[in-house]
């Protein structure tokens, strides 16, 4: 073949297309001062610490409740037990009304820390026989009907009876009729007291 038939080939150029670089973005991290650190601790440390308290102060609320509840219970079972001890003495000791001798003898009475029955004069301190002996619940009622025989079964006149002392009519003293819870009861319980240690038991019971 000559050279002029000869096909001239194309010389091929290939070109590279160049490659774009893909650009990672790495995440921002926040970077803090020691100061700000240790103020973050700081706070999650009293927060905590807030919680705690509080759950210990409700803990501390409940126990305090629970045992005042208990206390109240406590003194309402030993009133109730000087009540009904005082009820009982009195009945067998044939007190006319023994509900009255309780209501007038229980504020004598006390428990000591050994959780014992004391009797008490006005002044709150512990009162002994002659003996030495502390008062006993029953020696204080024998002693208050002793001073008192109008509070004893049979010492009083008859209801329909009527006294003359000094020309005047005295109407009878009949301590069934009166209820110390009332003050004008209680008044003329008082006035009682004052005429007869004066020597004329003559009161006024119109009040009623």
């Amino acid at each position: 073949m000559s050279e002029e038939t000869k096909a001239v080939a194309p010389e091929t150029q290939q070109t590279e297309t160049p490659k774009e670089e893909v650009k990672v973005e790495e995440p921002k991290q926040n970077t803090f001062t020691q100061e700000q650190l240790d103020n973050i601790i700081k706070s999650r440390l009293e927060a905590e610490q807030r919680k705690y308290e509080k759950k210990l102060q409700e803990e501390e609320k409940q126990k305090a409740e629970i045992l005042r509840q208990k206390q109240i219970e406590e003194a309402k079972t030993k009133a109730e037990k000087v009540d009904n001890s005082i009820l009982s003495i009195a009945s067998s000791n044939n007190a006319i009304n023994p509900s009255q001798v309780v209501s007038l003898l229980k504020e004598e009475v006390k428990y000591n820390d050994d959780g014992r029955i004391e009797v008490v004069d006005n002044n709150s301190n512990v009162r002994y026989n002659k003996s030495g002996q502390p008062f006993s619940l029953e020696d204080r009622v024998k002693e208050f009907l002793d001073s008192n025989p109008h509070f004893r079964k049979g010492s009083l006149s008859g209801s329909g009876s009527q006294n003359a002392i000094g020309g005047k009519t005295v109407k009878p003293f009949n301590l069934q009729d009166l209820d110390l819870s009332k003050p004008e009861d209680r008044k003329a319980y008082a006035e009682y007291r004052k005429k007869r240690d004066s020597g004329a038991i003559q009161i006024n019971l119109t009040n009623k």
